[in-house]
């Protein structure tokens, strides 16, 4: 049986993360921004979606994948083929992604204070998952972030956080 807090509080969240990021495309004119902030209500809803079926939890990890997209290869994609002189030009809205990068935040400590309470295997697979593609989320808002707003943060971070082909 499904937890129903856990359903409806991830079905809940989800959502609210995927109109938060709709809210934010719509504002933005920078591209890269808007790229971000799409593919993340993309992936926003597909989580929600995943929540609402019973099945959730005995979805196997490489078929969770072929349902959600990675971020970072959505993003590189996009960067391969983006004229990067234009990115930086555009308004890229940065209350949106200190904003985004709270709510990321909070998702991943919700999700596991989840991972710690619940006893079912499945279910603890199903949100280690989950958890990973919050960090995701929240690695990908921040190094946009950091790159358009060239912090030395971006700089500092660890090798294996930082897209470091966003610096070519």
């Amino acid at each position: 049986m499904v937890d129903k807090s856990l359903k409806d509080f991830a079905i809940g969240f989800e959502t609210k993360g995927a109109n938060l990021y709709l809210s934010l495309a719509s504002k933005t004119t920078n591209i890269l921004g808007k790229r971000l902030f799409y593919s993340l209500a993309q992936q926003e809803i597909q989580h929600a979606a995943l929540f609402d079926t019973v099945e959730y939890k005995f979805l196997e990890k490489n078929k969770l994948k072929k349902v959600v997209e990675d971020i970072e290869s959505t993003l590189k994609e996009f960067w391969i083929h983006a004229k990067k002189t234009e990115i930086k030009k555009q308004d890229p809205h940065f209350k949106g992604y200190e904003l985004a990068i709270e709510m990321e935040k909070q998702s991943i400590s919700a999700y596991q204070e989840f991972l710690l309470k619940t006893k079912d295997e499945n279910e603890k697979e199903f949100l280690t998952w989950i958890i990973e593609e919050e960090k995701k989320h929240l690695e990908a808002l921040q190094n946009v972030y950091y790159y358009l707003t060239e912090t030395e943060d971006w700089l500092q971070s660890e090798e294996s956080k930082v897209w470091n082909w966003m610096n070519q």
